[in-house]
């Protein structure tokens, strides 16, 4: 579909075209009309002017002198297409061409004739008191090619005139459509989170109308989105309480399971840790979707101090693998992040390290100065480790890769590529390191050092 501005020019062009062909021809028309007029007017004052000169002369010298243009490079006079022949009383005076006298005294008085092989028209004029008579022919042709060259410069300054007509035109319809680009870049350079209304004020008039409807559109898909968060959040949080009872209960009963029905009591512990792990995740989704990055901006906050946090909580999981977890980091390092969610990208950095690390194993996260006014962190383990491939693959739902087995469900590192997403904050793998496993780095922005308040001392005397 094309372009507005593009159909404007094109319809634009067409009217102009559809205008300036009518308009040459009625141009050449009426230039040729008027052109004719004027030409047979002057014909006739110059020989009525030529016919009372020509009365008062005497009539001793038998011819006129000839007259010849006088010819140069800045003014040249052309009167071949002119025949110009005074008699008296049937005595030829005077003629422009050298033609037989009888010739040119049998002219007829107005009509077209062939004369010295050209085609010229005659007008004649006569003074009946001295019987002087003075003829004029015109070239046939020449007040109409005469007309057309006139008619022809007329329709180009037309031409002229319609292309900075046009050239106008486009320059104010580029400069009119500025507020309808403006509005279009305001709609699309924005996220697929943000549906705050837009400003209908802002607008202009014509697109008021449109940033209502779609301002009613936001509004309507805003209030889906909240009942689907609303929904899933719900559900997780009905379906951790059964979960749980249910797990309490499976436990109880782990001394009193028969040998031989071991191996299915196994697979019910782990289908409902998998469960819970499923719960406990779109929890985090839930609560991520909840929190608007648009209107939230970022905070200043303790990245040692979160990841002390939540690396605290994923100890007793680490330790029924046998997996250690190692802290290495200075003892504070400022950044700009949203807490919540960076909390849940670590955790399930960590809790997929250590699923995948050895066991006995170990997982290294590291908190380190990076380049550019950044900070580094860095989840490591001694695991199988990921090709790069398999890196990305593993982003997507619901995909396990590495080992098989244990409660994972396959949405831990999606769920890490949506939340690093909404908050710009790459994800990378990096070669792998000491360990040999999976090294995933994410690089955080450093907070700006606080504006410390002016330091007042007072002396008393």
């Amino acid at each position: 579909m094309p372009s507005i501005r593009a159909r404007l020019h094109r319809r634009l062009a067409w009217l102009i075209t559809a205008v300036w062909a009518p308009a040459s021809l009625l141009i050449v028309a009426a230039v040729a009309l008027e052109y004719n007029e004027s030409f047979d007017s002057r014909t006739t004052h110059t020989a009525e002017l030529m016919l009372a000169f020509a009365s008062t002369q005497p009539a001793s010298p038998t011819v006129f002198p000839l007259f010849r243009p006088q010819q140069s490079s800045d003014f040249k006079v052309d009167l071949d297409d002119y025949l110009i022949v005074i008699s008296r009383n049937g005595q030829l005076l005077y003629a422009s061409e050298p033609l037989p006298a009888d010739e040119l005294l049998a002219l007829p008085a107005k009509g077209a004739v062939d004369i010295g092989g050209e085609s010229r028209t005659i007008d004649s004029f006569e003074d009946e008191r001295t019987g002087t008579r003075v003829v004029i022919g015109v070239d046939t042709y020449e007040p109409f090619f005469s007309s057309l060259q006139v008619a022809g410069l007329v329709a180009g300054y037309v031409l002229i005139s319609a292309a900075l007509v046009r050239f106008a035109m486009t320059v104010g319809i580029r400069s009119g459509l500025k507020p309808l680009g403006a509005f279009a870049d305001q709609v699309r350079d924005r996220s697929e989170e943000n549906l705050a209304p837009l400003d209908e004020a802002e607008a202009p008039s014509e697109l008021q109308g449109v940033a209502h409807a779609l301002n009613g559109l936001m509004a309507r898909l805003q209030l889906v989105l909240e009942h689907e968060r609303d929904f899933v959040s719900n559900a997780a949080h009905e379906l951790r309480t059964p979960l749980t009872a249910i797990r309490a209960q499976v436990e109880a009963l782990e001394g009193d399971v028969p040998e031989r029905i071991q191996p299915r009591f196994a697979n019910i512990l782990e289908a409902t840790s998998r469960a819970g792990r499923l719960v406990a995740q779109l929890l985090d989704v839930a609560r991520s979707q909840s929190i608007d990055l648009t209107r939230c901006p970022g905070s200043r906050i303790d990245l040692v101090e979160l990841v002390q946090s939540v690396v605290a909580d994923l100890v007793p999981s680490a330790n029924e693998r046998a997996v250690e977890i190692t802290l290495d980091s200075p003892r504070s390092a400022a950044v700009t992040a949203y807490p919540e969610l960076l909390a849940i990208v670590l955790r399930n950095l960590v809790e997929n390290a250590v699923k995948y690390a050895a066991s006995p194993g170990r997982v290294v996260v590291t908190v380190a100065r990076g380049q550019s006014a950044a900070t580094d962190l860095l989840v490591e383990d001694d695991g199988p480790g990921l090709s790069a491939d398999a890196f990305e693959r593993a982003f997507e739902r619901f995909q396990r890769l590495g080992r098989s087995g244990g409660d994972g469900v396959g949405l831990g590192l999606s769920i890490v590529a949506e939340l690093c997403r909404r908050m710009d904050v790459p994800v990378d793998r990096l070669d792998p390191g000491t360990l040999g496993g999976l090294h995933v780095r994410l690089r955080l922005p450093s907070a700006p050092p606080p504006v410390l308040p002016d330091h007042r001392t007072s002396y008393y005397g």
